[in-house]
Protein backbone atom coordinates (compact mmCIF):
# COMPACT_ATOMS: atom_id res chain seq x y z
CA UNK A 1 0.00 0.00 0.00
CA UNK A 2 2.90 2.39 0.75
CA UNK A 3 4.36 1.82 -2.72
CA UNK A 4 1.00 2.58 -4.39
CA UNK A 5 0.68 5.78 -2.34
CA UNK A 6 4.20 6.86 -3.28
CA UNK A 7 3.55 6.25 -6.98
CA UNK A 8 0.25 8.16 -6.90
CA UNK A 9 1.95 11.07 -5.13
CA UNK A 10 4.80 11.13 -7.64
CA UNK A 11 2.40 11.03 -10.60
CA UNK A 12 0.38 13.91 -9.09
CA UNK A 13 3.54 15.98 -8.72
CA UNK A 14 4.49 15.16 -12.30
CA UNK A 15 1.13 16.37 -13.65
CA UNK A 16 1.22 19.59 -11.61
CA UNK A 17 4.73 20.45 -12.74
CA UNK A 18 4.47 22.99 -15.60
CA UNK A 19 7.92 24.38 -16.32
CA UNK A 20 10.16 22.50 -13.91
CA UNK A 21 11.93 20.12 -16.28
CA UNK A 22 14.60 19.37 -13.71
CA UNK A 23 11.94 18.61 -11.12
CA UNK A 24 10.22 16.27 -13.59
CA UNK A 25 13.46 14.38 -14.11
CA UNK A 26 13.86 13.96 -10.37
CA UNK A 27 10.35 12.52 -10.08
CA UNK A 28 10.98 10.09 -12.94
CA UNK A 29 14.20 8.92 -11.30
CA UNK A 30 12.27 8.42 -8.07
CA UNK A 31 9.72 6.22 -9.85
CA UNK A 32 12.46 4.16 -11.49
CA UNK A 33 14.22 3.63 -8.16
CA UNK A 34 10.98 2.46 -6.54
CA UNK A 35 10.39 0.01 -9.41
CA UNK A 36 13.94 -1.26 -8.99
CA UNK A 37 13.35 -1.81 -5.28
CA UNK A 38 10.36 -3.96 -6.14
CA UNK A 39 12.48 -6.13 -8.43
CA UNK A 40 15.13 -6.65 -5.76
CA UNK A 41 12.42 -7.38 -3.17
CA UNK A 42 11.09 -10.35 -5.17
CA UNK A 43 11.19 -13.77 -3.54
CA UNK A 44 14.20 -16.01 -4.02
CA UNK A 45 13.17 -19.32 -5.62
CA UNK A 46 16.67 -20.56 -6.37
CA UNK A 47 16.63 -24.31 -5.61
CA UNK A 48 19.10 -26.04 -3.36
CA UNK A 49 21.75 -27.54 -5.63
CA UNK A 50 23.02 -30.53 -3.64
CA UNK A 51 19.81 -32.57 -3.45
CA UNK A 52 20.24 -36.33 -3.10
CA UNK A 53 17.24 -37.60 -5.08
CA UNK A 54 17.26 -41.05 -3.48
CA UNK A 55 17.18 -39.52 -0.01
CA UNK A 56 14.51 -37.02 -1.01
CA UNK A 57 12.14 -39.69 -2.30
CA UNK A 58 9.70 -41.35 0.05
CA UNK A 59 6.70 -39.89 1.86
CA UNK A 60 6.29 -36.22 2.70
CA UNK A 61 3.44 -34.79 4.76
CA UNK A 62 2.20 -31.34 3.84
CA UNK A 63 2.21 -29.16 6.95
CA UNK A 64 1.38 -25.80 5.37
CA UNK A 65 0.87 -24.24 1.93
CA UNK A 66 -0.15 -21.16 0.05
CA UNK A 67 -3.70 -22.16 -0.79
CA UNK A 68 -4.21 -22.93 -4.47
CA UNK A 69 -7.03 -23.95 -6.81
CA UNK A 70 -6.02 -27.62 -7.12
CA UNK A 71 -5.84 -28.18 -3.34
CA UNK A 72 -8.77 -25.99 -2.35
CA UNK A 73 -10.22 -27.21 0.94
CA UNK A 74 -7.94 -30.27 1.06
CA UNK A 75 -6.54 -31.65 4.31
CA UNK A 76 -4.70 -34.81 5.32
CA UNK A 77 -2.40 -34.16 2.35
CA UNK A 78 0.74 -36.22 1.76
CA UNK A 79 2.79 -37.24 -1.27
CA UNK A 80 4.81 -40.34 -2.14
CA UNK A 81 7.86 -40.03 -4.41
CA UNK A 82 9.43 -43.15 -5.92
CA UNK A 83 12.34 -43.39 -8.36
CA UNK A 84 11.27 -45.72 -11.17
CA UNK A 85 13.99 -45.29 -13.80
CA UNK A 86 17.16 -43.27 -13.36
CA UNK A 87 15.94 -39.72 -12.76
CA UNK A 88 12.25 -40.47 -13.46
CA UNK A 89 9.98 -40.36 -10.43
CA UNK A 90 6.48 -41.64 -9.74
CA UNK A 91 4.50 -39.02 -7.80
CA UNK A 92 1.29 -39.87 -5.94
CA UNK A 93 -0.62 -37.12 -4.16
CA UNK A 94 -3.18 -38.00 -1.47
CA UNK A 95 -5.68 -35.79 0.31
CA UNK A 96 -9.24 -35.46 1.59
CA UNK A 97 -11.80 -32.85 0.62
CA UNK A 98 -14.05 -30.90 3.00
CA UNK A 99 -16.48 -33.83 3.23
CA UNK A 100 -13.71 -36.26 4.10
CA UNK A 101 -13.71 -37.99 0.71
CA UNK A 102 -10.25 -39.28 -0.29
CA UNK A 103 -8.63 -38.08 -3.50
CA UNK A 104 -5.52 -39.25 -5.29
CA UNK A 105 -3.56 -37.81 -8.21
CA UNK A 106 -0.94 -39.82 -10.08
CA UNK A 107 1.90 -38.08 -11.85
CA UNK A 108 5.45 -38.29 -13.09
CA UNK A 109 8.48 -36.12 -12.50
CA UNK A 110 11.98 -35.88 -13.87
CA UNK A 111 15.04 -34.04 -12.67
CA UNK A 112 15.49 -30.82 -14.65
CA UNK A 113 18.47 -29.50 -12.72
CA UNK A 114 19.76 -30.38 -9.27
CA UNK A 115 17.05 -29.25 -6.88
CA UNK A 116 14.43 -28.68 -9.56
CA UNK A 117 11.96 -31.24 -10.88
CA UNK A 118 9.50 -30.95 -13.75
CA UNK A 119 6.21 -32.52 -12.61
CA UNK A 120 3.13 -33.49 -14.60
CA UNK A 121 -0.25 -34.84 -13.56
CA UNK A 122 -1.62 -34.68 -17.11
CA UNK A 123 -1.38 -37.82 -19.27
CA UNK A 124 0.58 -38.26 -21.48
CA UNK A 125 3.03 -37.00 -18.88
CA UNK A 126 5.49 -35.54 -21.38
CA UNK A 127 2.80 -33.17 -22.70
CA UNK A 128 2.66 -30.62 -19.86
CA UNK A 129 5.08 -30.02 -17.00
CA UNK A 130 5.28 -27.57 -14.13
CA UNK A 131 8.39 -26.65 -12.12
CA UNK A 132 8.81 -28.11 -8.65
CA UNK A 133 11.66 -26.32 -6.87
CA UNK A 134 13.18 -27.80 -3.73
CA UNK A 135 14.26 -24.57 -2.08
CA UNK A 136 15.63 -26.12 1.07
CA UNK A 137 16.01 -29.52 2.70
CA UNK A 138 17.31 -30.04 6.22
CA UNK A 139 20.57 -32.02 6.36
CA UNK A 140 18.75 -35.08 7.74
CA UNK A 141 16.01 -34.85 5.05
CA UNK A 142 13.28 -34.49 7.68
CA UNK A 143 11.92 -31.16 6.46
CA UNK A 144 11.66 -29.37 3.13
CA UNK A 145 10.56 -26.07 1.63
CA UNK A 146 9.14 -26.29 -1.90
CA UNK A 147 7.88 -23.73 -4.42
CA UNK A 148 6.97 -23.37 -8.06
CA UNK A 149 8.46 -20.94 -10.55
CA UNK A 150 7.34 -17.82 -8.70
CA UNK A 151 5.99 -16.52 -5.41
CA UNK A 152 2.44 -17.87 -5.76
CA UNK A 153 3.22 -21.39 -4.58
CA UNK A 154 4.82 -22.51 -1.32
CA UNK A 155 4.73 -25.76 0.61
CA UNK A 156 6.23 -26.81 3.93
CA UNK A 157 6.78 -30.57 4.08
CA UNK A 158 7.96 -32.93 6.81
CA UNK A 159 8.59 -36.65 7.08
CA UNK A 160 6.47 -36.96 10.20
CA UNK A 161 2.79 -36.18 10.28
CA UNK A 162 3.23 -34.65 13.76
CA UNK A 163 5.89 -32.13 12.82
CA UNK A 164 8.33 -30.91 15.44
CA UNK A 165 7.64 -27.24 16.32
CA UNK A 166 11.37 -26.44 16.16
CA UNK A 167 11.54 -27.90 12.66
CA UNK A 168 8.49 -25.91 11.54
CA UNK A 169 10.04 -22.73 12.94
CA UNK A 170 13.25 -23.39 11.03
CA UNK A 171 11.40 -23.95 7.74
CA UNK A 172 9.27 -20.83 8.20
CA UNK A 173 12.37 -18.78 8.92
CA UNK A 174 13.95 -20.04 5.71
CA UNK A 175 10.79 -19.06 3.80
CA UNK A 176 10.91 -15.58 5.34
CA UNK A 177 14.60 -15.25 4.53
CA UNK A 178 13.75 -15.92 0.89
CA UNK A 179 11.09 -13.20 0.89
CA UNK A 180 7.90 -15.28 1.26
CA UNK A 181 5.01 -13.91 3.32
CA UNK A 182 4.44 -16.67 5.88
CA UNK A 183 1.24 -15.01 7.14
CA UNK A 184 -0.37 -16.39 3.94
CA UNK A 185 0.28 -19.99 4.94
CA UNK A 186 -2.71 -22.26 5.31
CA UNK A 187 -1.92 -25.04 7.82
CA UNK A 188 -2.92 -28.57 6.84
CA UNK A 189 -4.94 -30.69 9.25
CA UNK A 190 -4.00 -34.35 9.56
CA UNK A 191 -5.61 -37.44 10.99
CA UNK A 192 -3.38 -39.24 13.43
CA UNK A 193 -1.39 -41.88 11.60
CA UNK A 194 1.90 -43.66 11.97
CA UNK A 195 4.69 -41.71 10.27
CA UNK A 196 7.06 -43.44 7.89
CA UNK A 197 10.31 -41.94 9.13
CA UNK A 198 11.91 -41.21 12.54
CA UNK A 199 12.05 -37.58 13.58
CA UNK A 200 15.66 -36.85 14.43
CA UNK A 201 14.79 -33.21 15.11
CA UNK A 202 12.99 -34.00 18.35
CA UNK A 203 15.00 -33.50 21.52
CA UNK A 204 15.89 -36.84 23.09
Amino acid sequence: MCLIHEIKEAVTQLKECQNGLLHMNRILIRLLLMAGCQVFAAVNTTPQRDIDLDRYCGRWYEQARYDNWFEKGMDDVYTDYEVIDGDRIRVTNHGKDKKGHPHRANGRACMHTSGELMVSFVWPYWWFHAPYKILYVTPDYQGALVSGDGEEYLWILTRRVDACPLLMKKLKQEAQRRGFDTTRLRYTKHQKRKSTAPDTNRPG
